[in-house]
């Protein structure tokens, strides 16, 4: 509840807000803010407000205003984040419905420059005729927008070939805290005054950072101090995975990297995870593009679903606890069928007694990437209230240490009385682990707690990280001392408080989070409650009506641009309420009691749901 003061303090930002940038990109209603108070992750929380900015002095005024009226800012782009990155109580800058513009494609020198909002899978299309593509390639393509994947140094399946989004950063454009609109590699006194103290600050920390930094390649922990030299720092690899708390990228400068000629998939079937995760090693020793991981539990929810099943049907014999999809490139077919051989020794040398299949034609390729990235939506269509929750999900560990680690994962999440998901990108040493939680419950809150302390602890045993793509946000923000020790996480204060003196950037996320499980962040609490509505048809296999809501976990396969039917009104509008997503959580916010006392009958809900031209695209096309 707003008291008076806070009211008339808000309504004069307000007024400043609209007069700079115009009323309609300005939306502090309370619907809106709901909408924008989630991302992919377990959290919610009621934003200030959410802006549109048109251009890049759309955005320096608003700093400029957030920075007399002292209020926190949040970029966002497709709201995919599984870490919380994208919910915080701040002025939301949602930057996907206006700052799509691609700059300049330079095909000469594949690079590339765009506008935070452009959506990844958009810029491939665009430089696809080229024979170029973004290397990069995180499963949320379609949606995740190019200012997220540098904000949260995304990866992929082919990051052993690639790596991660920063290593294809050229430039950036950025606003600061201070509101100067800057490139990190240009030269001012704010500019230079940040390389100083980042320079003393790594010269300073030189032995904890080769101590104490994982010691594998996927990586997004804390900041990235360990890509700095101190002699001639370059800002770049701090505003990487910083998560919008240093500043607010403009335009980005990308490289981009050539379409692989030919390419072939074997599908390779064992009968536990940990005999796939032995083999991992020994298979990159052939120099794969792509080492995946699936296992049963998302086999089994994908032969469930009526748009993902025929594709799993295309690749899998019988039901195997573990399938690794291995990827090869290579310039003819010759090639690739030497490769696929070279495999098939390899497998009968180690001992390997399962099926291989094989994905040759595009068709059947595709079938295997679609059920890989549709992994997290797929497994969240559980229908229960305990779901396969991310919150360790990301860990990333040397692949020599893959088989260990996942064996004391399996005992941590068993001693906590549930069970687990997986998938992964195995070639890279990461591992989506998914326990089974209901975080409705006592029981599921403790579990949620008792798992992320021991499985962060594992991480560090094992030389790796928390986190190898996902982010920090208010998942694994608070750990990052259990990673890094006190001297680094002291070393990133001081980052922050250079970029960001007044703490308005972001702020909670990296460097003094809150708990991972408070219940005021939380989406589900043991407090949580439903108004359960008396309905015409029948909602009992979901759980009711609100089950069928909560079946939405977030990941916003339903803001994709332009394949397949999901989701028209979406597409049309640009606007977080028209899509499946924004409907699924007016469902359920109302039913949770957000909207008293009008609730579900509500003329915002009306309104919502009203553009929806009821096409039945998301039956088919949403994963979960």
């Amino acid at each position: 509840m707003m008291t008076p003061k806070h009211d008339e303090a808000v309504q004069e930002l307000v007024a400043d807000l609209q007069a700079a940038l115009g009323a309609e990109q300005v939306q502090f209603d309370y619907m809106t803010r709901l909408l924008y108070s989630t991302d992919a992750s377990n959290y919610q929380i009621m934003p200030i407000g959410v802006t549109f900015p048109r251009n890049a002095d759309d955005i320096v005024a608003i700093h400029e205003i957030a920075r007399k009226h002292q209020t926190p800012l949040l970029p966002r782009g497709g709201g995919s984040s599984l870490a919380g990155q994208t919910v915080g109580k701040a002025v939301v800058m949602d930057f996907s419905r206006h700052l799509r513009r691609i700059r300049s494609i330079n095909g000469d020198e594949a690079a590339v420059t765009v506008e935070p909002g452009v959506v990844l899978g958009t810029l491939n299309k665009q430089v696809k005729g080229l024979g170029l593509m973004f290397g990069p390639d995180p499963a949320s393509a379609e949606r995740a927008t190019v200012g997220g994947c540098i904000g949260n140094n995304a990866s992929g399946s082919h990051s052993i070939l690639y790596g991660m989004t920063a290593d294809h950063v050229r430039r950036l454009e950025v606003v600061l805290a201070s509101g100067e609109r800057v490139w990190l590699d240009s030269s001012s006194a704010e500019l230079d005054s940040l390389r100083k103290t980042v320079g003393q600050l790594v010269t300073g920390c030189q032995e904890e950072i080769a101590a104490r930094y994982p010691k594998t390649f996927r990586t997004v922990a804390g900041y990235a101090l360990n890509k700095i030299d101190p002699a001639a720092v370059d800002l770049k690899w701090l505003l990487a995975g910083s998560e919008g708390t240093l500043g607010t990228i403009v335009q980005a400068e990308l490289n981009l990297v050539q379409v692989p000629k030919l390419r072939r998939l074997a599908l390779i079937h064992f009968d536990t995870v940990r005999e796939s995760l032995e083999a991992t090693p020994r298979i990159l020793e052939l120099n794969p593009s792509a080492v995946e991981l699936m296992d049963r539990m998302l086999m089994d929810k994908t032969r469930l679903n009526p748009e993902f099943a025929p594709h799993l049907g295309r690749f899998v014999e019988g039901d195997p606890a573990a399938v690794l999809a291995v990827e090869f490139y290579g310039s003819s077919e010759a090639e690739l069928a030497a490769h696929i051989e070279a495999l098939k020794v390899l497998l009968l040398r180690i001992g390997h007694k399962g099926a291989i299949t094989t994905a040759v034609t595009p068709q059947e390729q595709a079938s295997v990437w679609s059920v890989r990235k549709a992994g997290l939506g797929l497994l969240m269509s559980e229908r229960s209230d305990a779901k396969p929750i991310a919150f360790i999900e990301d860990a990333a560990v040397p692949v020599e240490n893959l088989a260990n680690y996942i064996d004391e994962i399996d005992r941590i999440v068993r001693e906590a009385g549930t069970t687990y998901a997986i998938y992964a990108h195995a070639s890279a040493g990461c591992l989506h682990v998914r326990p089974l939680i209901n975080l409705k419950t006592e029981i599921g809150r403790k579990q949620y707690r008792q798992i992320a302390e021991a499985a962060t602890d594992a991480a560090v045993k094992y030389s790796g990280t928390i986190t190898g793509e996902h982010g920090k946000g208010l998942s694994r923000s608070e750990f990052g001392e259990k990673l890094f020790g006190p001297t680094l996480m002291d070393a990133f204060r001081e980052v922050k408080h250079a970029f960001d003196p007044d703490n308005r950037m972001n702020p909670g996320k990296i460097v003094d989070a809150t708990a991972m499980d408070d219940p005021a962040t939380l989406r589900y609490t043991p407090a949580y409650q439903v108004i359960e509505l008396k309905t015409r048809y029948d909602w009992s296999a979901d759980g009711g009506l609100s089950g069928a809501a909560e079946m939405c976990n977030g990941a916003g396969v339903c803001r994709k641009e332009g394949d397949g039917t999901m989701c028209p009104s979406y597409m049309a509008t640009l606007d977080e309420a028209h899509a499946t997503r924004g409907r699924a959580n007016a469902l359920r916010l109302a039913m949770s009691g957000h909207l008293k006392p009008e609730g579900i009958g509500s003329q915002a809900v009306y309104d919502i749901f009203d553009l929806c031209l009821a096409c039945k695209g998301c039956k088919a096309e949403c994963p979960s």
